[in-house]
């Protein structure tokens, strides 16, 4: 009996953990939209910068749709790392995440040309972030949970 108690303590714990770690990055990334945090488009920048991806420019120039895939990061931010609703915030930004993770991994353009030779490491080493963590990661964790 003491055996399956660790067990279930150690898969709490990660669940904890897993919990965590997807509501700051939820928050960060979603945050990051109303105040500048990291080196992605934001609220108050100026929309002649060229943006990653042609999507991402799209939805922002509706005026309303990128800023509602942020607004349900910092919602499922909040509801992770208070732990409420959890299963509904996780089900309802889903489609966020996916289409995080299928932008990210397609995208793969700056590791190819510095695998040919041509792209520089910086390129390649923002990819494998962008695709590994902020895409892959984030589908794993949420996935998991």
């Amino acid at each position: 009996m003491n055996i399956a108690h660790n067990g279930d303590s150690r898969h709490a714990r990660t669940v904890l953990a897993v919990r965590w770690l997807l509501g700051l990055q939820f928050l960060l990334s979603g945050g990051n939209w109303f105040y500048k945090m990291l080196p992605y488009p934001n609220l108050f920048d100026d929309r002649s910068i060229p943006l990653k991806y042609k999507v991402v420019e799209g939805m922002i120039a509706t005026g309303w749709m990128f800023q509602l895939a942020k607004v349900m990061e910092v919602l499922t931010a909040a509801s992770l790392l208070l732990n409420v609703y959890v299963p509904l915030m996780l089900v309802a930004s889903m489609s966020v995440t996916l289409t995080t993770f299928i932008m990210d991994a397609w995208n793969c353009a700056p590791l190819l040309n510095w695998l040919a030779g041509g792209g520089s490491v910086a390129g390649a080493r923002a990819y494998l972030l962008d695709a590994v963590f902020f895409g892959g990661a984030v589908l794993v964790m949420q996935g998991y949970l």
